[in-house]
């Protein structure tokens, strides 16, 4: 089977990149065409491209419904620097494709001229060929000379589709910040943006710290093989949203985001291992199983991720009815897991407005929401719950 690898950061995927897939389709130089996103760049920086799994499932999303089509997470499994030398090696050995496959690196015509600077380019045609895009306004000319070229000091073959002509480019995309109908952008994807507030102007997490982003950045690889989708990208809105508070109210932007990243860190774990790792800090009783995946994850963040600051720990602990007394960060998660945008149950507009001046207020609107939800069903809230609100009441009254 002759299959087209396209790989890009796809931040965020546009018509222009559909046009490539469909071209190459349409060409019948390919039988089906392999679209990677990138994990971890390695010539960008890392806080110019949005984490690796946005990307990923944003990807999934504008291509669900495309044929001969197919989203390759290989980048995402491995989350190491992506070079595509390297790619292309996995996918053979992860048997993605079978080594009777003939592989087509796709491209647009301009990293014809690029491409002798790549890492390893004698490498990469040893794994593929180049299929490379024309499109209208281009010099083909100066393409098909170019292709001679590397044709002739690498010994391979360059072959050439057309494609409709989009010009649209992510990064003009991402400063306009404008995501209708006439962006040149899927309705699938600018669902996704709008879901998920991505590109937002403030950029939260260009207030962590270098460091804390690298960690950040290694967890969501991790966390890509331990959540589901929907439970990924929750987490990483909480995550975002609990940095946004960070700064707003002064909280710690690096102890928030990481908290929050992992709050949800042992929920998909069997039950059996959750009770076990939260008994490790509960003792005397199991709590409920809706809670239970707090005091597990703050075990498992500890053992399994690495964190060692108990401030964080805490806040994953308590993120799900928590304690009389709250630190910033514990406030801050708590807001952000019940508040995240793609969070669309029952009427979170007070508490949002809240959010945005008072903090303790948007506690108190949040757990007196939660108390009428409860006493409608004919339940009470949990006692912890009850008394972080009486503290918070108590408090205000002062």
């Amino acid at each position: 089977m002759k299959i087209g690898i396209y790989g890009g950061a796809f931040d965020p995927f546009h018509n222009g990149h559909l046009s490539m897939i469909r071209g190459a389709i349409a060409s019948k130089k390919v039988d089906r065409v392999l679209v990677i996103p990138t994990g971890m760049p390695c010539f960008k920086p890392a806080r110019k491209v949005t984490l690796s799994p946005y990307r990923f499932y944003m990807v999934k999303a504008a291509l669900k419904d495309e044929p001969k089509c197919e989203v390759c997470d290989i980048e995402q499994v491995f989350g190491e620097p992506s070079y595509t030398v390297q790619t292309l090696k996995n996918l053979r050995k992860q048997k993605v494709v079978s080594e009777k496959d003939e592989l087509f690196l796709m491209c647009g015509s301009d990293i014809l001229f690029e491409f002798e600077s790549w890492y390893q380019p004698e490498e990469i045609l040893k794994q593929c060929r180049l299929l490379c895009a024309l499109r209208p306004g281009i010099d083909e000319g100066q393409a098909k000379n170019q292709a001679a070229h590397l044709e002739e000091i690498f010994d391979t073959k360059v072959k050439f589709f057309q494609i409709e002509g989009v010009e649209v480019a992510s990064s003009a995309l991402r400063n306009r910040g404008e995501w209708d109908e006439k962006t040149g952008i899927p309705e699938a994807v600018r669902a996704f943006i709008r879901c998920h507030d991505l590109y937002s102007e403030d950029a939260p997490l260009m207030h962590v710290s270098d460091e804390m982003y690298k960690t950040l950045m290694k967890h969501c690889f991790t966390l890509f093989h331990e959540l589901g989708s929907k439970r990924l990208l929750h987490s990483m809105n909480v995550c975002v949203l609990a940095t946004r508070y960070a700064m707003r109210f002064g909280g710690d932007p690096d102890k928030c985001a990481l908290a929050a990243l992992l709050h949800d860190c042992a929920k998909e774990l069997p039950e059996k291992q959750q009770i076990e790792l939260a008994a490790k800090i509960i003792h005397g009783y199991t709590p409920g199983k809706q809670i239970l995946h707090s005091p597990a994850g703050a075990v498992y963040a500890r053992e399994h991720y690495g964190v060692e600051d108990q401030e964080v720990l805490d806040a994953i602990q308590f993120h799900t009815v928590g304690r009389e007394v709250m630190t910033i960060t514990d406030k801050i998660v708590y807001l952000a897991d019940k508040l995240e945008p793609a969070r669309d149950y029952d009427d979170l507009t007070e508490i949002r407005r809240w959010a945005e001046t008072d903090l303790d207020e948007a506690m108190i609107s949040c757990y007196l929401a939660i108390k009428e939800s409860f006493s409608k069903k004919g339940m009470e809230i949990h006692d912890d719950t009850k008394k972080s609100l009486e503290y918070l009441i108590s408090k205000r009254k002062d």
